[in-house]
């Protein structure tokens, strides 16, 4: 999934309001600091999605022949390989 930096600034506020909303959440020190964590954790998180689509993309170039000849649902088989990469990676889509 791609986002656009102000898209992920966006949902970065609406995060930290979520925190400093929630009685069990106290962010220490300054919300500016707290706010630009969120945000690159968000674009790291959006960059480690894309490197895995790259992949399996990839992955899915080199095999298009096996992949026509056994008429297999291209869009069911990206999937599966996106959730076993990112398995693979620890990473939770």
């Amino acid at each position: 999934m791609r986002l656009s930096n102000r898209k992920i600034e966006h949902l970065g506020k609406r995060v930290l309001k979520l925190m400093q909303e929630d009685p069990r959440i106290h962010p220490a020190g300054n919300t500016d600091l707290v706010l630009r964590a969120i945000e690159d954790t968000l674009a790291d998180n959006m960059r480690i999605e894309e490197e895995i689509d790259q992949e399996v993309e990839g992955l899915l170039a080199q095999n298009v022949n096996e992949i026509r000849a056994m008429e297999m649902d291209v869009g069911a088989l990206r999937s599966r390989m996106k959730r076993e990469i990112a398995r693979k990676r620890k990473f939770v889509l």
